[in-house]
């Protein structure tokens, strides 16, 4: 499979890369693919970005290295793994295994290993997937925003939950001319290679009018999405990159995602949702 033989080459140059300087870019030029779908794929897959994947492989090696031979002197280690300093050297390594580099060298410390990654993406398509391609014209949404940091699955519905116990959640709905309770919409962008972004929970908005104060304003390009549908949202996204993404002709384009979510049943109980991902044709 492309996509698979993709990753895995990626993976392979970090490796053979691991004591030159290389970012996300040579990466993601390694598995042929442009730098915002490779971090997008990656991320989802893998649970941490890959400068992360980077940064550990490199303190790994470091401490195998230190641990092997009393020779290796720290200060080349610290230059060989990219780091300008002996101290920014020490002060990450101690950060991950806990111990500083001298201490590595004496017998009975533990230390961290992170194992180079490989990837088995398995289609399994036993179970369908839902989805249209469709052409979205510019839009506007307006509604709370928030920092994301690292885990949408947990951080996201904290704040979900949050804005419907203190009434903002219908407090928006109102200043946009909604019913109660109506489900708001999902808005993520702003992608960072930390791995962080931010999420709007809002509404789409004819035009910009006066807001009250506190809701955020998000402009929204024309582009073309890959609509999936759904009633779990983690379970969905990862099967978008896990199961759609390596078999489709289509890559992730920048731009906001956005989830959209239906009440189905008439007790508000149950909700279908639709995963809107703005997308563009691979390059062949």
């Amino acid at each position: 499979m492309d996509m698979l033989r993709s990753m895995q080459e990626a993976l392979d140059f970090v490796e053979r890369n691991l004591q030159e300087r290389i970012g996300v870019e040579e990466v993601a030029g390694a598995a042929m693919m442009s730098k915002y779908h490779f971090q997008r794929m990656f991320h989802m897959l893998t649970g941490f970005t890959v400068s992360v994947y980077i940064r550990n492989r490199r303190l790994t090696r470091a401490a195998e290295a230190l641990a092997a031979s009393d020779e290796v002197k720290v200060i080349d280690l610290a230059l060989s793994y990219g780091y300008d300093s002996p101290e920014a050297f020490a002060k990450a390594f101690q950060r991950m295994h806990g111990v500083t580099p001298s201490s590595a060298r004496s017998r009975n410390v533990k230390l961290k290993s992170y194992p180079r990654l490989s990837f088995h993406i398995q289609l399994k398509g036993d179970v369908e997937m839902n989805y249209r391609i469709v052409e979205a014209e510019a839009s506007v949404a307006a509604g709370k925003e928030t920092l994301v940091v690292s885990d949408p699955y947990k951080e996201i519905p904290v704040f979900v939950e949050q804005i419907w116990e203190d009434g903002t959640h219908d407090q928006i709905n109102q200043a946009l001319g909604r019913e109660p309770r109506s489900l708001l919409s999902g808005y993520h962008y702003d992608f960072t290679e930390d791995g962080s972004r931010l999420y709007l929970m809002g509404e789409a908005i004819a035009e910009v009018a006066e807001l009250p104060t506190g809701l955020t304003v998000l402009s929204i390009p024309a582009q073309t999405y890959a609509v999936f549908e759904g009633h779990e949202v983690a379970e969905l996204w990862m099967r978008i990159y896990s199961e759609w993404f390596p078999s489709a002709g289509f890559e992730q384009a920048e731009g906001p995602c956005i989830e959209k979510y239906t009440w189905i049943d008439a007790d508000c109980e149950k909700a279908l949702c639709e995963v809107w991902i703005p997308v563009m044709k691979k390059e062949r």
